[in-house]
């Protein structure tokens, strides 16, 4: 029985991952998941609370010995995150938030696992994963910011009037990150540390 019901989960993730593609909207959401949604409503949307995780915990275990202040995410500022393995219906990787509502969400082409929903993934201007660094480039313009991250391995792409950053790795779309336009001061604060 309990096979049955994996089943059937497994199947209707699949037919929702075929059904439809999933929009990344530049400084509003991911699919269902939009900026400032609480956390009890992205439990009622993926149905699961997921590993809560303070900001002292990205910095351990994400960030490692990375300067946080290089790191948007923490420039903008969440009070916890929940990172997600496994979603087989959009391709979330973290979802941060602050006084109990979404602020940031990333999304990922990563694991290889992946594969069958970030396919079917586009960002509001149309752009999918795997796409090319012109591609890009051709959608958004030459970015605001163009960081590369050694320890990363990837390239990013800052659009902070879009709400949306862009990372490359060997010259594709692989992960990107949404939030809401940071005021003048966060950008120019963040973009002096580079």
């Amino acid at each position: 029985m309990k096979l049955l019901y994996i089943f059937i989960f497994l199947l209707t993730s699949s037919i929702f991952v075929h059904g439809q593609s999933v929009i990344v909207d530049e400084g509003s959401g991911v699919g269902p998941l939009k900026l400032g949604q609480s956390f009890e409503e992205v439990v009622d949307i993926l149905g699961f609370e997921g590993n809560l995780k303070t900001y002292d915990d990205y910095l351990d275990e994400e960030l490692f010995s990375e300067d946080p202040d290089i790191a948007l995410e923490c420039a903008i500022g969440f009070d916890y995150y929940i990172k997600y393995q496994h979603l087989l219906t959009i391709p979330v990787s973290y979802v941060f938030f602050k006084d109990n509502k979404i602020t940031q969400i990333k999304v990922s082409s990563f694991p290889e696992y992946y594969f069958a929903i970030a396919k079917e993934t586009k960002t509001g201007k149309g752009v999918n994963f795997w796409s090319d660094r012109l591609s890009v480039v051709e959608a958004y313009g030459e970015p605001d910011l163009e960081v590369k991250y050694d320890s990363f391995i990837l390239d990013s792409y800052f659009y902070f009037k879009e709400g949306i950053t862009v990372n490359l790795r060997a010259d594709n779309y692989r992960t990107a990150h949404i939030y809401y336009s940071p005021d003048q001061d966060l950008i120019d604060s963040f973009s002096n540390r580079f």
